[in-house]
């Protein structure tokens, strides 16, 4: 059989088939898999917080700020309360059951 020249990938392996093994019949189910599922249902469920994007940021960047000033002010591990007052939560720092590692 002869190689013809200046053939695109797809026109060299037109017509070709692949026996199937061991490896391509694991390879088809984990291609199949990842077509029926559908990603991050899981990752979200019980981590939804009611916020827009740029409020949830600006709490974690809030939030890490604070724990950071409470360990380097030699409190330990922080453990954080939040509390209802009326129509406002407050989130405090608060000494945590666990000891520092140091």
């Amino acid at each position: 059989m002869k190689i013809k020249r200046n053939l695109s990938d797809a026109d060299m392996l037109k017509g070709f088939k692949e026996a199937h093994s061991f490896e391509t019949e694991i390879l088809e189910d984990s291609q199949a898999d990842n077509s029926l599922r559908r990603p991050n249902k899981a990752a979200k469920q019980g981590k939804e917080l009611l916020l827009p994007a740029e409020a949830q940021e600006k709490l974690n960047k809030y939030l890490l700020e604070l724990s950071m000033e409470w360990f380097k002010n030699g409190n330990g591990e922080v453990e954080w309360k939040v509390l209802k007052e009326k129509d406002q939560i407050i989130i405090k720092p608060a000494p945590s059951k666990r000891k520092a590692v140091k």
